[in-house]
């Protein structure tokens, strides 16, 4: 093989890529963590005993307050068993009276009255059981909330277990985000979390939970924060930012240009490391300016790439070009 094709084989497998030194700088304010809003509790409604659905008491999307009836299961003969159960407990509280009496005078045997004792039991458990399936073709609201999904129509059978709908709760509203290791420390629970909407609004809240754990695959924690909703105005599922105000910080400025997806979707930037290989890493966005955006998460000193990093992968060796440094690379 001559010289000049082992020459562009190289080249073909190390691509040219430019790329800046880039250096942390202190920043103060805080960081912003890309996340989403949902339900602060979301309850699955599953009936609790078989027969017709009879009525359904509330459209989807309405509000529901907490022990409000939703759905109606045909009581069928469970009145009846109530009933009957009822009679039978009465009769069996007299006998076990009448027993007692008798087992004072020693004309029963202390036997015949825990036989007697034993039966008053048993029929109050099955009162209380037959009472139970009775209260359960009632399908009751959990909590205040919204019947967000109703799977079922009246006239429908349903089994135990089937799938009713689901209630979810939108006041507290929740925003769920991933933030880096390097930031995590300085997140605590309780700690005012500033939210802001794709359509610009804001909204006062606080951290409720921060993972203990780190997702194996991008090494960030999930953090929650919770915020008021009364009126139910911000849905589940949007787009949203969590600001959260540390101190003063070591971050990097740099273009929106250069940064990049993850395979799992995760916002960051490619690096070149010693070795010339393209790594990844995660970034949490500080802030936005005209100057550029500020993020962290990010080594002190490392290798951005600024042109090309669409076109390599993580862990493919790149031939770095160096280029001028600006303002924000």
């Amino acid at each position: 093989r001559s010289p000049e094709a082992e020459s562009a084989t190289v080249v073909d497998a190390a691509p040219t890529v430019r790329v800046v030194r880039s250096e942390a700088q202190p920043y103060v304010g805080g960081v912003v963590l890309q996340g989403r809003t949902a339900a602060s509790r979301s309850v699955e409604l599953r009936a609790e005993v078989s027969g017709k659905l009879e009525k359904v008491l509330v459209d989807r999307g309405q509000p529901v307050t907490a022990g409000q009836n939703l759905f109606q299961i045909a009581v069928q003969d469970r009145k009846v068993k109530v009933d009957q159960a009822r009679a039978f407990l009465e009769q069996r509280r007299i006998q076990v009276q009448a027993a007692r009496e008798l087992a004072k005078q020693s004309f029963q045997s202390q036997v015949r009255l825990a036989e007697a004792e034993a039966q008053f039991v048993q029929a109050q458990a099955d009162l209380e059981r037959f009472e139970l399936d009775l209260a359960n073709t009632l399908i009751k609201a959990p909590f205040d909330g919204v019947l967000d999904t109703r799977l079922i129509d009246e006239g429908a059978y349903l089994n135990n277990s089937d799938r009713l709908g689901t209630v979810v709760d939108l006041d507290p509203i929740k925003v769920t985000a991933q933030i880096s290791e390097r930031n995590v420390s300085e997140a605590e629970v309780g700690m005012t979390a500033k939210i802001v909407l794709t359509d610009g609004s804001k909204i006062d809240g606080k951290v409720s939970y921060i993972a203990s754990v780190s997702d194996p695959n991008t090494r960030t924690f999930t953090i929650e924060a919770l915020a008021p909703n009364p009126e139910g105005k911000v849905l589940a599922g949007l787009a949203a930012q969590i600001r959260l105000p540390f101190g003063q910080n070591l971050a990097h400025l740099i273009s929106p240009s250069v940064m990049t997806l993850s395979d799992e979707g995760r916002i960051g930037i490619k690096a070149v490391d010693d070795e010339n290989k393209v790594k990844f890493w995660p970034v949490d966005i500080i802030d936005d300016g005209p100057e550029g955006t500020w993020v962290s998460g990010l080594p002190d000193e490392f290798t951005l790439i600024v042109v090309g990093q669409e076109y390599v992968a993580v862990g493919q060796t790149v031939t770095p070009v160096w280029t001028e440094q600006t303002d924000a690379s």
